[in-house]
């Protein structure tokens, strides 16, 4: 669908007008924007996002402009396409020429960790205990992201529960075909199989498969799940999926369940159940088959399910993905834990002390319900209805693109349930989602080396990921036999930097515990 970039006119901007007017009027005080001050000209913050939506969120966006005004901020937003992003953090924090504030997703890259040591970013452990709302966030959300006990960023703030790669699975296409929802890996298999052999959506056409699938150059990228769910372990961070055995961190590369999960994915990558060219697809291009009917799965986390769901409405009235509340592998019941945050929004040295204290005034109101609600549904009665407490986005939101993905990813409070909404789903969906989430909470396993460091790792870790990554995509493919990954894997346990990066993971992770 086509967004439209203009505001409202005649009529239509009288009414926005009175409501924006309304929406704005009668501010509770338990909503302060902390030390934001409102006299002056506005404060001027530079910020790097990541770009979800086919169109860059317009400058003159009606919610953004509230956002500004309420907040006494001029804000230059740079949106970087969502495939490139990671690249383009890279680059912008090497070249030293960073926006006031911007998000870097993975905390713990060699690159972001050795900067924050080096003093390239505020430190502010202490200077957000004087911001109420940030200060209040769970307790996770503001330790897990420390490197060597200190807070070098704003949280992007995440429920423990409902992220993390898990496979959603079209649930019509499973009634179409009168079959379960999968609780074990072999259901799973025959789920995928069906998927791709039986023809779930009916059409009499050989045109459907099982998983929506992509890896990157260090990582399974959304195959992920596979891997975690054979070991029962998460991993959410750079350094991979580990698990505890004994007391001790073993990275699960060296599992014999890995060796199975990669068994399980060569034969289903042979019977074509998953993407055919996942080894060089791309996130949108995994996602283009899911909306467009193709793939019936795709490991994500629970959030973008209505995002998958509503185009294939348009077919198939009855089309819905169903969020798995766990699965079954070799070590019992397993389902992601998250880590109460997803990247954090770094403020660069450069910037001056007095702008950093306005910078964490800025994101506190995000934290806030007035901001947080403002940018994830806009004004109330324009972008949505609320009845019963439950949100309901109209065409308006999605026309000024107000959603969880745009300017969500700015500002947004801490929400158990958070990961089972989206803007415009079902308030039927969204509480069978709830139920998920509290079902998952009973058996998730959260990823233990959250804080952890390793000097090896940050010299020498991403080319060993490249490399395990590069052996397993073979694999998968056909490209090298099991026997060549035993092989491999017999090389690692003899590595001289790989086994430093296990020992110094281990000594970090007693000394957290401790």
């Amino acid at each position: 669908m086509k967004r439209s970039k203009q505001a409202w006119s005649g009529i239509a901007g009288v009414l926005m007008l009175s409501m924006v007017v309304s929406a704005c009027g009668g501010k509770d005080s338990s909503t302060s924007t902390g030390d934001t001050e409102q006299g002056g000209p506005p404060t001027e913050i530079s910020i790097m996002l990541g770009q979800q939506t086919a169109e860059a969120l317009p400058t003159d966006n009606v919610v953004l402009k509230e956002i500004e005004k309420t907040t006494n901020t001029a804000l230059k937003l740079n949106w970087v396409p969502i495939n490139n992003y990671d690249e383009k953090a890279s680059v912008t924090l090497a070249s030293g020429d960073m926006p006031d504030l911007m998000l870097v997703n993975d905390v713990f890259n060699p690159q972001v960790r050795q900067m924050a040591q080096q003093g390239a970013f505020w430190d502010l452990t202490e200077l957000v205990k004087n911001y109420p709302k940030i200060a209040a966030l769970p307790k996770e959300t503001l330790q897990n992201p420390t490197i060597n006990g200190k807070l070098y960023g704003i949280p992007r703030v995440r429920p423990l529960d409902g992220g993390g790669w898990m496979p959603l699975v079209r649930k019509d296409w499973l009634d179409q075909l009168g079959m379960k929802l999968p609780e074990t890996m072999d259901d799973m298999y025959n789920v995928m199989k069906a998927f791709t052999q039986k023809d779930p959506d009916g059409n009499g056409a050989n045109d459907t498969y099982g998983v929506a699938s992509y890896v990157t150059a260090d990582t399974m990228g959304n195959l992920q799940w596979v891997e975690e769910a054979f070991n029962g372990a998460t991993g959410t961070g750079a350094y991979g999926i580990w698990k505890l055995k004994d007391g001790k961190l073993v990275p699960t590369t060296l599992e014999p369940a890995t060796r199975n999960a990669l068994i399980w994915l060569n034969k289903a990558y042979n019977e074509k159940l998953i993407s055919p060219d996942f080894a060089i697809m791309k996130q949108s291009q995994a996602t283009d088959d899911v909306t467009g009917g193709k793939a019936g799965i795709i490991g994500a986390t629970m959030q973008p399910q209505w995002r998958y769901t509503e185009p294939n409405l348009k077919r198939t009235p009855k089309a819905d993905f169903y969020p798995l509340p766990y699965l079954i592998g070799e070590s019992g019941k397993w389902a992601p834990k998250d880590t109460g945050f997803y990247g954090m929004f770094v403020i660069p040295k450069s910037v001056p002390e007095a702008k950093v204290k306005k910078i964490l005034a800025f994101m506190n109101y995000g934290f806030t319900d007035e901001g947080s609600d403002l940018a994830n549904y806009g004004f109330k009665d324009v972008h949505y209805s609320e009845k019963d407490g439950f949100k309901v986005s109209n065409d308006q939101a999605v026309k000024d693109m107000v959603a969880q993905n745009v300017l969500g990813q700015l500002f947004g409070k801490f929400d158990k349930y958070s990961r089972a909404f989206l803007t415009g789903i079902p308030k039927a969906m969204y509480d069978r989602n709830v139920t998920v989430i509290d079902e998952r909470a009973k058996v998730s396993i959260a990823d233990p080396t959250i804080g952890l460091e390793s000097d090896t790792f940050q010299k020498v870790g991403k080319d060993i990921a490249k490399k395990v990554q590069d052996m397993k995509t073979k694999v998968i493919m056909g490209k090298e036999s099991i026997a060549a990954w035993d092989e491999f894997v017999n090389k690692l346990k003899t590595d001289a930097d790989y086994q430093k990066i296990i020992q110094e993971m281990n000594v970090s992770y007693k000394k957290k515990q401790s």
